[in-house]
């Protein structure tokens, strides 16, 4: 949904695009593939003894906090939509998960946060972003650790931006799916439309340059961060996504 003016606000996007339809879209596109080595390179890279709290923040349908909580972790996985946590709590029962906004993760303390799949840059403002991770901050134990998995600007600018142009577009068919994706290289504004036959939804997205996203987090209380380009420590590539591990 968006604004007279065209913006799509948080409000009427996150609420409808994180549905049944989602899931099976992202399905399609083979996003969950690997959810199981994830889950092991998530364990091997945070190792933590069991019992140990981990927040997945957002957790969607719970599919790395379930697998996490199987392995003797205390997991609470939080997300503002009702329709992803009740297949998270279906899925998972005895994992623990609650309705709430990333700006207000329930009273820790953690021993780690994740916030994986490019699910950063989603509010309105990057005020509303920086609050969020401030908020990340102040429930993690000294020492405690945040592990960011996401696309940065460098990375978006190498897959999709010709020369210097302004404006990007990019195209993705998968038989009857097909994806807009709309880079403002100016704003560093990434908005999507997905579509196919019985669902349709826009998103919007705040891209982040590795120096911009290193600022934010020192800023929001972090002692240590640290770039890799998966979660098995590899050198940051543009080729792939980034992986951050800050330390409270």
């Amino acid at each position: 949904m968006m604004t007279d003016s065209g913006h799509i606000t948080r409000e009427s996007w996150a609420a409808e695009f994180f549905d049944e339809g989602f899931r099976e879209t992202f399905t399609i596109l083979g996003k969950f593939d690997d959810t199981e080595s994830e889950v092991e390179a998530i364990d091997a890279l945070l190792r933590l003894p069991p019992g140990a709290r981990i927040l997945d923040v957002p957790c969607g349908f719970g599919r790395h906090a379930g697998p996490l909580s199987r392995r003797g972790y205390r997991v609470v996985g939080i997300d503002n939509s009702p329709k992803q946590l009740d297949d998270a709590r279906r899925r998972y029962p005895d994992c623990a998960f609650v309705l709430t906004d990333m700006r207000t993760p329930p009273a820790g303390p953690y021993d780690a946060i994740l916030n994986l799949w490019i699910s950063f840059g989603f509010f309105d403002t990057r005020a509303e972003d920086s609050a969020a991770l401030a908020a990340w901050a102040d429930v993690l134990v000294p020492g405690g650790k945040l592990v960011m998995e996401l696309d940065t600007l460098e990375c978006f600018e190498h897959r999709v931006r010709k020369g210097s142009e302004l404006i990007s577009t990019q195209l993705v068919q998968r038989s009857d799916l097909v994806g807009n994706a709309r880079y403002d290289w100016t704003t560093q504004e990434l908005n999507l439309h997905w579509r196919r036959p019985g669902w349709s939804r826009h998103g919007r997205l705040h891209m982040y340059s590795r120096p911009q996203l290193e600022t934010a987090i020192y800023e929001a209380g972090f002692s240590h961060v640290a770039f890799s380009g998966d979660f098995d420590g590899r050198p940051v590539d543009v080729d792939s996504g980034t992986v951050i591990v800050a330390t409270r």
